[in-house]
């Protein structure tokens, strides 16, 4: 049993039903450790959604208790919430970007709407863009950007508060392989600066890139609670990729072998 001062993150018998009868969540209980990295598995409609939105208080239990780092979330008086979830750095597949807000006006926005002057946001939310690798996009707008960009921009949005978790809610979902393990690269960073990572996905080549904890969903209920596999998916990724560029440079040779051979036989006649 871990010490609650480890805890981040715990459900105690959690269920949530909508329209008194559907049951999203039935009965979950887990715990995620302070600055531990956690994937968060299951198919569409799991219900993995709904415990990130549970964790913001975007919704409420219909039953059980979620504490984040010892404080009931269902019972917090509502002059502590801005604090709690200035704690809490939420990432979605659905960027939510303004598109007509350039990349340093959208990540600024959050410090804005909690007061802080338009000066120190714009130096916060430069020295964070640049922290995700977007030195060159600051005065781009989204629609300038790639998916990866985009991504890292929702990113950076969610790191102005200096947060103690992330929520990454499917943040590959739309990317291609490569620009997801990017991505999944800039969580782990953050991960190994203290931040707790809480991640879902379905991709199971970024789950065996490693991590603490695998926590698979089914149907609302938690089927399975592990340990992660710590086989690197990126070094089996490349390993593909060279063996498939081997191929190609082996059948550009017996092309060439076999041209010189029928030219030499001519050559022969």
């Amino acid at each position: 049993m871990l010490h609650v001062n480890l805890v981040m993150i715990e459900f105690k018998n959690v269920s949530k039903k909508f329209g008194g009868t559907n049951s999203v969540l039935d009965n979950i209980s887990f715990l995620i450790e302070k600055g531990s990295f956690v994937y968060l598995v299951g198919p569409t409609g799991s219900g993995k959604t709904t415990i990130f939105r549970l964790i913001i208080r975007d919704l409420f239990p219909t039953e059980g208790s979620i504490t984040l780092d010892q404080w009931d979330l269902f019972t917090l008086p509502k002059s502590k919430i801005p604090h709690l979830r200035r704690k809490v750095g939420v990432v979605f597949q659905d960027l939510k970007l303004l598109l007509d807000r350039t990349v340093i006006e959208n990540v600024m926005l959050p410090l804005q709407f909690s007061g802080v002057k338009d000066e120190e946001a714009r130096r916060r939310a430069e020295e964070i863009i640049i922290d995700v690798g977007l030195a060159e996009k600051l005065n781009k707008f989204p629609l300038q950007l790639s998916g990866g960009e985009k991504q890292r921009v929702a990113m950076a949005r969610a790191l102005v508060f200096n947060p103690e978790i992330i929520l990454a809610d499917e943040p590959t979902g739309n990317l291609d392989i490569q620009t997801s393990f990017q991505i999944l690269d800039l969580l782990k960073s953050i991960n190994k600066r203290g931040a707790t990572v809480f991640m879902a996905t379905h991709n199971e080549k970024l789950i065996d890139s490693g991590g603490d904890r695998i926590i698979i969903v089914e149907r609302g209920r938690i089927v399975e609670d592990k340990k992660a596999r710590q086989k690197s998916a990126r070094a089996d990724h490349e390993t593909g990729k060279k063996a498939k560029d081997e191929k190609e440079e082996l059948k550009k040779d017996k092309i060439k072998l076999e041209s010189l051979v029928e030219e030499k036989g001519k050559n022969v006649s």
